[in-house]
């Protein structure tokens, strides 16, 4: 019922936000309809772009060009593009079953060539894919958990994987403590605000990352990160009987400013990924459809 939908929206990429082959978030000008303050604010400006990717004020974001006429931010994104392989893929599949090789075939090779030009935001300096500045074509050192995006696009070799995992993800200057995985990293200037995506735990970014530790064979990794966001929600859970939107990554408490909302449905994937990682450990084949 979805998939002419869906292909539709993976079509759209491409044609709106693509430069020199990489992937960027945008903002298109458009009239607006009721005239409420979303579609009147920061409509084609990097803020109106940066709401697109919806880490609202990450750091990685501060002082990027952006191109008014072409609508988009000027920095290749890598989280984006790890994400928009991945829809390739699993779109592909869903395009099998359906029968429609056609369809299939194309987004198989428009995940490849995507997956590709992904492959070259590897920084061999840093151990890390990194974003990278089309304006400079210099990379940004801004390092969020969105780095590790790339993997749900099996963009990276497995030894790639092991060295972002050991430098960075087990980094306690960077992404490992206490209370994982923050929004940006430790090291980041922005990291001591802990406001909103400036530092804090966010349930959908930790599964997102958990999932692309999946695809490859890091089953140390997978497991310390299930069971420490599972830590964490029941840190909350158990005190203050909610489920939040964020939590600060230096106490480990959610709710407990105005950004951060007390009653938030995803912050439960803190917990999921913990049923997913038994599914392993019990031997299914595919714990998530089990």
């Amino acid at each position: 019922e979805v998939f002419d939908d869906l292909l539709a929206w993976n079509r759209w990429w491409p044609r709106r936000r693509s430069l020199d082959g990489y992937l960027s978030w945008g903002s298109d000008p458009y009239q607006p309809v009721v005239n409420s303050a979303y579609e009147v604010s920061h409509i084609n400006d990097l803020q109106g772009a940066a709401w697109e990717s919806g880490l609202d004020n990450s750091p990685m974001y501060d002082d990027v060009p952006y191109d008014a006429e072409r609508h988009i931010m000027l920095l290749a994104d890598a989280g984006l593009m790890g994400l928009y392989v991945m829809d390739c893929d699993a779109l592909a599949d869903i395009a099998r079953v359906l029968g429609k090789t056609t369809e299939a075939e194309e987004l198989l090779r428009r995940g490849e060539m995507f997956r590709e030009n992904l492959r070259r935001l590897w920084d061999d300096e840093t151990g890390i894919f990194c974003n990278l500045r089309l304006d400079t074509g210099e990379f940004s050192r801004r390092l969020s958990p969105t780095s590790f995006y790339p993997l749900l696009g099996r963009a990276a070799t497995q030894e790639q994987a092991e060295r972002m995992t050991a430098e960075h993800f087990y980094n306690p200057a960077e992404f490992w403590g206490e209370w994982i995985l923050p929004a940006i990293a430790r090291s980041d200037p922005a990291y001591p605000s802990q406001e909103y995506w400036r530092g804090r735990i966010w349930g959908p970014m930790n599964f997102l990352v958990y999932l692309a530790l999946r695809n490859y064979d890091l089953p140390g990794a997978r497991a310390d990160l299930a069971e420490k966001s599972k830590a964490l929600f029941l840190k909350n859970w158990r005190e203050h009987r909610f489920v939040a939107e964020n939590y600060n990554c230096e106490t480990g408490e959610g709710g407990e400013n105005d950004s951060s909302d007390r009653y938030y449905h995803w912050g439960g994937l803190l917990g999921f990924m913990a049923f997913i990682e038994a599914g392993y450990v019990a031997g299914w084949e595919n714990p998530v459809s089990s």
